[in-house]
């Protein structure tokens, strides 16, 4: 064994290097804290270094945060670049601060494809897992539902009746607003469009088709997805904060039947009424833009839409909002019981349940284009 090489001394810590055959040990001394970190030190003698590493911790008396970072950084920075790394805390006096200071995982700069690798599966584990729950949770609304069929009087109507008002009465606004706007956008595009071919009259085909089968439900169902499904999550995951669903099961009471029965009918029955009201707020507004567009009166654009319009287009259109319904109003809810006992939790998966509710109804969409498409409707 080579004697020990000083490399850095203070009054309150000092580091010394040995070689034990193939084994490069760094030994610590004394207060390992901000104030005397050797950072320079130990990087210029592990720079050129060709052994395994050893950082050994009996001679130490204190260590802070500081000191911890580094002794993790370290041992980190050696492992990236292939070399064996370890560190001896004899009775793990530090272990726990050691632990506590170990820098977050998307931080490292030594991740390389095996660590990318574990977080793809990590996050592909951990969305396989939800979307189980997901479907255990809608397992579960439909035997609740199922037990209301049976006893009507299970259902809190005057709950019923105030859901509806919230997700229905109250989005008619915006719905309105939007879908009148997206009326006149297709309408123009495509009145300006087909004026190129001279067939600025089957704009209103255009509109027909668009507006009736495809625009106004899934307008419709993203505004209810960004505007409902962050309210059920809010709601819900600010009782699951306060322990009030907790509460709710311990009194034999259901939350499924007071909590989230309720929301997912009420928007159920709502969002058909919504849609409906949207394609006539989008026909609307496409007649106006086709009457500053092309001069088209209200007449001329009711006789030529009666002529052209098939009923099979609306239905396509209405019979999806149930479906669109239920997933946003079940993802909304589901994600409020996910919340913890704090405020941040609540705001995390509320964002989630937005972003899930919208990618379901786009998911659903595309899945009933190729259903109605494959049996020509």
């Amino acid at each position: 064994m080579k004697p020990a090489t000083p490399l850095l001394s203070s009054d309150a810590a000092s580091v010394r290097a040995t070689r034990e055959g193939s084994c490069l040990r760094l030994m610590f001394f004394g207060a390992l804290t901000a104030d005397t970190v050797p950072e320079k030190a130990v990087d210029d003698v592990l720079r050129n270094a060709s052994d395994d590493v050893l950082l050994d911790l009996e001679g130490l008396s204190r260590l802070d945060t500081a000191g911890a970072l580094f002794l993790n950084l370290t041992l980190r920075e050696q492992r990236r670049i292939g070399r064996s790394c370890a560190l001896r805390d004899p009775g793990d006096r530090f272990s726990r601060l050691l632990l506590l200071a170990r820098p977050p995982a998307g931080e490292e700069s030594g991740t390389g494809k095996a660590d990318a690798v574990e977080r793809a599966l990590a996050f592909l584990r951990e969305a396989l897992l939800s979307a189980g729950a997901l479907i255990g949770f809608f397992g579960a609304f439909l035997c609740v539902t199922g037990g209301m069929i049976l006893h009507p009087g299970r259902l809190n109507l005057t709950s019923l009746v105030f859901h509806m008002e919230q997700t229905g009465l109250r989005a008619v606004p915006i719905v309105a607003l939007l879908t009148f706007l997206i009326g006149m956008v297709v309408a123009y595009m495509g009145a300006q469009q087909l004026s190129m071919f001279g067939a600025q009259d089957f704009a209103v085909n255009l509109l027909e088709v668009t507006v009736l089968r495809e625009m106004a439900v899934l307008i419709t169902s993203i505004v209810a997805a960004g505007r409902t499904a962050s309210s059920f999550t809010a709601q819900i995951g600010a009782m699951t904060a306060n322990e009030e669903t907790a509460a709710l099961l311990s009194m034999g009471l259901d939350p499924q039947v007071l909590l989230v029965a309720p929301r997912v009918l009420a928007l159920i029955l709502c969002l058909p009424m919504l849609v409906f009201l949207a394609d006539i707020m989008s026909l609307l507004g496409g007649a106006c833009a086709l009457y500053f567009s092309l001069d088209m009166s209200l007449d001329a654009f009711i006789t030529r839409f009666y002529a052209v319009t098939k009923l099979q287009h609306v239905f396509v259109g209405l019979v999806k909002t149930p479906f669109f319904a239920a997933a946003i109003g079940l993802v909304g809810c589901f994600h409020g019981f996910r919340a913890t006992r704090n405020a941040e939790s609540v705001g995390f998966l509320t964002t989630v349940s937005v972003v899930q509710s919208i990618f379901l109804v786009i998911l659903l969409d595309a899945l009933f284009a190729l259903f109605f498409t494959a049996v020509h409707i």
